[in-house]
């Protein structure tokens, strides 16, 4: 218990300093309508986006050996007994999927922060992203086959706090999305947020 709140604690202090490093900003917002954008790129990135979600879950109950159902609109793995650790890694890897997409979408082949906004499929994807957070921060939150309900299941952490924790790189990568002169801390940040979450999730 004790280690679970000290990771927390620094990570949050690893934030704090990212946060008040003095870099450069760049980049432009991106804008359906300023780009003269075709709205069946976008809305086919937020599909995209949607389906790599779910294909995330899909991938790591498979190499996990876990069977795979649905219920509805929801995944499920019938029969499946895992451990608090699986638990985790298997209802995070939606949002874990999306993490990545977002960064291969805002960022360049050198790994560099574009300094234009991406095209209206790229956009899409992260939208999708973004919309998934939110909804998991508010109606999703408490759906019992959601993925807030098993981080939470798994961990014991509120879902109010795991639901936070999720939305904190989504707020950031909606920054860099639809801001101008996004300052360059806010994708240093949004990074370090993921692969914080992505080490505790993965050591857990």
């Amino acid at each position: 218990m004790k280690t679970q709140m000290r990771f927390p604690l620094l990570a949050s202090c690893a934030l704090c300093i990212l946060a008040m490093l003095p870099l450069n900003a760049s980049a432009e917002g991106w804008s359906l309508d300023d780009n003269g954008s075709r709205w069946g790129q976008f809305a086919f990135g937020i599909a995209s986006g949607i389906v790599a979600h779910e294909a995330g879950h899909m991938l790591v109950a498979t190499a996990k050996g876990y069977q795979v159902s649905h219920d509805g609109l929801s995944i499920t793995y019938p029969g499946a007994q895992y451990s608090p650790a699986s638990h985790l890694q298997l209802a995070s890897a939606g949002f874990q999927t999306q993490w990545v997409l977002s960064e291969l979408v805002l960022r360049d082949r050198n790994g560099r922060e574009h300094t234009k906004p991406p095209g209206d499929f790229g956009a899409g994807v992260v939208c999708s992203y973004i919309g998934v957070s939110f909804a998991y921060l508010t109606f999703l939150k408490n759906q019992q086959q959601g993925d807030v309900y098993g981080m939470s299941d798994a961990t014991g952490l509120s879902r109010d706090r795991i639901a936070l924790m999720m939305a904190i790189p989504a707020v950031l990568d909606a920054w860099r999305l639809f801001g101008d002169d996004v300052p360059q801390w806010v994708p240093t940040l949004s990074v370090a947020s993921k692969g914080i979450g992505a080490a505790w999730i993965w050591t857990y």
